[in-house]
């Protein structure tokens, strides 16, 4: 899929942007090296929702760069969040100039979410 099919299929269909799931697994960090030499690092974190259907859905959010690395900092496995989401979609030749394209999902905040029993009584 090209980068603008993913464009025109996102706003076509309205990708969610925020997704309530809880956090199954958070990757160690890992650090690469970029064309022009400088480090990059990524992490992944596997989260789930649909918990209560026959067959959960699970998902791969990649985290790179400080910013998003930071999101990852205040999560615990298995406790409930809800993610605000980033898409993308980019096309890139190899030196054979191969095409081919690929995409990621990263959160840019993660809000824990809280089942209401430690909160006070309204009255």
């Amino acid at each position: 899929m090209s980068l603008n099919s993913f464009l025109i299929l996102y706003y076509i269909y309205k990708i969610p942007s925020e997704l309530q799931a809880y956090v199954v697994r958070i990757f160690p960090t890992v650090t690469r090296k970029t064309k022009d030499g400088s480090d990059f690092v990524s992490q992944k974190v596997l989260v789930e929702w649909n918990r209560d259907q026959e067959f959960p859905s699970r998902m791969v959010l990649e985290q790179w760069r400080d910013k998003k690395i930071e999101v990852v900092k205040g999560l615990q496995e298995w406790h409930e969040y809800i993610f605000s989401l980033n898409f993308r979609a980019n096309e890139w030749k190899d030196a054979n100039w191969n095409e081919t394209a690929f995409g990621s999902i990263s959160a840019w905040k993660a809000e824990e979410m809280h089942d209401g029993s430690a909160d006070p009584l309204p009255f």
